[in-house]
C-alpha cells in the first residue's frame, strides 16, 4: 500500500509534450491530502478495530468465566441439595432406629413389669392363702378351747364355789 510520503516523493519524467507540471502537482497535492486523511482514518479505524477486538475478547473471556462460574454454582447447588437429602435421609433413618429401639425398650419394660406384676399377684395370693389358713387355724384353736372350757366349766364352778366357802 502506498503511504502519503510515497505520493509526495513521486517524480515523473519530463517530456516535451507532456502534461502541465503545475496542474499535475496541484492534483497530486490534492490526492496527497485526501490520501493522508484516508490513511489516518484507516489507521484510526485499525486501532479502533484492535481495541474493540481486545474488548470483545475480554467480554468473551468474562462470558466464559461467568458460564463456568454458573456451571460450578449449579454443580455446587446440586451437590448441596444431594448432601442435604442424604443428611435428611440419615437423620430420618436414625430417628426411626431410635424410635424402634425405644419401642422395643418399652415393650421389654412392659413385659418385665407384667412378669413382676404376676409374681406379686402370686405372692399376694400366697399370703392370702397363708393368712386364711392361719386365721382358720386360730378359729379352730379357739373353738377347740371354747369346747374344752365349756367341758371344764362345771368342774371349775364347783371348785371356785368350794374355794370361796373355805375362805370365809
Amino acid at each position: 500500500m502506498l503511504t502519503p510520503l510515497d505520493i509526495q516523493n513521486k517524480e515523473f519524467r519530463r517530456r516535451l509534450r507532456g502534461y502541465c507540471e503545475n496542474e499535475v502537482d496541484e492534483f497530486l497535492d490534492q490526492i496527497l491530502e485526501d490520501y493522508e486523511m484516508l490513511y489516518r482514518q484507516n489507521a484510526s479505524l485499525k486501532d479502533e478495530v484492535s481495541r474493540l477486538k481486545e474488548e470483545t475478547d475480554r467480554y468473551q473471556n468474562l462470558e466464559e468465566t461467568l458460564r463456568n462460574t454458573l456451571v460450578l454454582a449449579q454443580k455446587a447447588a446440586d451437590e448441596t441439595r444431594a448432601n442435604a437429602q442424604k443428611e435428611a435421609d440419615l437423620i430420618r433413618a436414625e430417628a426411626q432406629a431410635k424410635a424402634r429401639a425405644l419401642e422395643e425398650e418399652g415393650r421389654q419394660r412392659l413385659d418385665d413389669l407384667t412378669v413382676r406384676l404376676k409374681e406379686l399377684q402370686g405372692k399376694v395370693d400366697e399370703y392370702r392363702a397363708q393368712t386364711k389358713a392361719m386365721l382358720l387355724g386360730a378359729i379352730s384353736l379357739l373353738e377347740t378351747r371354747n369346747e374344752t372350757i365349756k367341758e371344764d366349766a362345771p368342774n371349775v364352778s364347783g371348785e371356785v364355789a368350794a374355794g370361796c366357802a373355805q375362805r370365809h
